[in-house]
């Protein structure tokens, strides 16, 4: 019986133990180890059973492995045993169900006894044992095992110590696979996972700690950013542009300590720099930037060289390390398309991007609130004067600021993606004044401006296709304007999308025709109907011959592949004279009128027309 198995006093000692076990601050591999050696060594007291040893699951519960035994005669051994579930189905699971599991013959128990033989610590000598599943975190992780040499008749107490002491077992694999997430959850948070370098999260950590420390000395953030590094990723692919990085990482690790040191951004890179002189500053950023792209990055034996610009916030008092990081940004948001460049934050540029925050926000709220209007341009047949169609161009009359610039709202629109809605209201918006236009007689043509976000976007043509049907106009009136930097994007898809919108019936314009190298190229390769010719040949056909000899160039080429020319920009009669001569189609510019809202226009196409007629 139990009870003459062991005193109270032993008993009292090996619970103390166990619970100083249990509550062990710091759990460990190695402490658990220790702790389940012990508990295997307090079961074979407590119970006197002859081995108790200790099982794992594999993680598919196909096999179990022995992790440690304890016998009176062999102390602790370690027996490299594995039983596979495809001897003992029903034994395996009962290990997954049950709580506790009594054996008082294992030779003719038909759960275990085809283990007998060969799966037994002590082998044949085993008569009688006693399993406790461990489970952990609601499944079973392993189990404790005791057995006997003799028959033994296993009573309700000695089960409930075994069941118990599995439990004890239980608690401590718990704690470590909970310590073991919390660790790999912790990791996750303060590691960036391709670079191995510290987050953000981390990094503001040691870098407060870091002032803290040296707070009589100024520092400084800087944030390293490979420039136009998208154009890369859109070249050789994600993963192949990850390989770029982790260079990149390695290459910083050489200069920079690793604490001081953070991945930011696909390409970008903080660094805490004990220096808060602007010369000594400056130095330093261009030498981190010569060391990190001094050599090409080698990827697939394609050589990829990069350039890099350097952004910084130097250290205030009053500033926590989130806002250095955050300045160094407004610096990137304001460096343009300059590569190489090492800018300082000042002040303005924290002025600049609040009121560009304001302006984002006002022009969602805008759309939303109808405060946009199209503007509408005239174009003029060059030959006879008559009145063509219109431009349309979008105004916002902004309730407190008026008249917003186009030059103000469009790159931000642009960079936001608000474009897309504002482009989609104002394609609506057109289609409708043109089917008024076209329902009391007047066959006027209308051409839209349309960003290089939305053309390049998924869905736009048949998006646009659907607006036409809607609103029931001729999708031969609508000309698309795209500027001519669109066609650099990816050439091939620029042409894909060329040629579905003109099978949609659409016509579509090369806008500022001239002002690009690879301007030709649109007219040898591209299904396009008309180019505009850039203002700055018009606003030189006066005086400057070689203007002339400039419109004249693609004005020829351009009629020899069958393609309409617009010159913009038009304000003399000169120059309508001069641009007649040289065989410009058709023209548009302040000579013949400014943009106008609708009500204007309708005025102006009265006038105009009995001006046309009566001469």
């Amino acid at each position: 019986m139990i009870e003459n198995n062991f005193s109270n006093r032993v008993y009292r000692k090996h619970q103390e133990k166990l619970f100083a076990l249990v509550r062990m601050p710091i759990v460990t591999e190695e402490t658990v180890q220790e702790a389940i050696l012990y508990m295997c060594e307090i079961v074979a007291d407590m119970l006197a059973v002859d081995t108790v040893s200790i099982w794992h699951f594999d993680t598919s519960y196909q096999s179990i492995s022995c992790q440690v035994a304890y016998s009176h005669e062999s102390g602790t051994h370690y027996p490299e045993l594995t039983v596979h579930r495809a001897l003992a189905p029903d034994y395996f699971d009962a290990l997954q169900t049950d709580r506790i599991l009594a054996f008082e013959d294992v030779r003719n128990h038909p759960l275990v006894k085809d283990l007998y033989k060969e799966y037994f610590v002590e082998g044949k000598r085993v008569y009688s044992m006693l399993d406790a599943p461990i489970y952990a975190n609601n499944r079973a992780k392993g189990v404790i095992c005791c057995e006997t040499f003799l028959p033994r008749e296993w009573n309700y107490l000695e089960e409930l110590i075994v069941s118990t002491l599995a439990d004890f077992i239980a608690i401590l694999y718990f704690r470590l696979d909970r310590q073991a997430v919390d660790t790999h959850i912790r990791r996750l948070a303060y590691t960036d996972e391709l670079t191995g370098l510290l987050k953000d999260v981390g990094f503001i950590e040691k870098v407060d700690a870091e002032r803290q420390r040296h707070s009589q000395q100024l520092g400084a953030m800087v944030y390293l950013k490979v420039d136009d590094f998208r154009s890369v990723e859109d070249a050789i692919g994600i993963e192949k542009s990850d390989e770029i990085v982790r260079e990149a990482a390695n290459r910083l690790r050489r200069y920079v300590d690793e604490s001081k040191l953070s991945r930011l951004s696909q390409s970008g890179f903080a660094i805490w720099l004990p220096y808060g002189d602007r010369i000594k500053l400056n130095t330093v950023a261009d030498e981190l930037c010569e060391a990190l792209v001094r050599d090409p990055f080698i990827v697939d034996e394609l050589e990829v060289i990069l350039t890099v610009s350097a952004f910084i916030a130097v250290e205030q008092e009053d500033l926590t390390t989130l806002q250095m990081i955050h300045r160094t940004r407004i610096a990137a948001s304001e460096r343009g398309l300059q590569r190489a460049a090492i800018v300082f934050y000042e002040e303005e540029m924290g002025t600049k991007a609040a009121n560009r925050l304001i302006l984002e926000m006002n022009l969602r709220s805008g759309l939303a609130g109808n405060e946009f209007l199209l503007y509408y341009q005239p174009k003029i047949d060059a030959l006879t004067g008559s009145l063509k169609g219109f431009e349309g161009l979008m105004r916002w009359n902004h309730p407190e600021r008026g008249l917003v610039p186009p030059l103000d709202f469009i790159p931000l629109a642009e960079s936001t993606g608000v474009i897309i809605d504002l482009e989609e209201w104002a394609f609506v918006t057109a289609c409708r004044q043109l089917k008024r236009w076209h329902e009391r007689g007047e066959r006027y043509e209308l051409a839209l401006n349309l960003s290089a976000r939305h053309f390049l976007s998924e869905g736009v043509v048949e998006k646009f296709a659907q607006i036409a049907r809607e609103e029931g106009v001729c999708t031969s009136y609508l000309t698309l304007e795209i500027t001519e930097s669109v066609g650099m994007e990816n050439q091939q898809h620029v042409i894909d999308r060329f040629v579905a919108f003109r099978e949609e019936g659409f016509s579509i314009s090369i806008d500022d025709f001239g002002t690009g190298f690879s301007a030709f190229v649109y007219l040898k390769h591209y299904p396009i109907h008309e180019i505009k010719i850039d203002r700055q040949f018009i606003q030189v056909t006066e005086n400057d011959p070689t203007g002339n000899v400039i419109v004249e160039s693609i004005v020829d080429l351009a009629r020899g592949l069958n393609l309409k020319t617009v010159c913009e920009g038009v304000e003399t009669l000169e120059q309508w004279n001069a641009l007649r001569e040289l065989g410009c189609d058709e023209m548009q510019g302040y000579y013949f009128s400014r943009p106008l809202p609708l009500e204007e226009l309708e005025e102006w196409i009265a006038d105009y027309t009995t001006q046309k007629r009566d001469a």
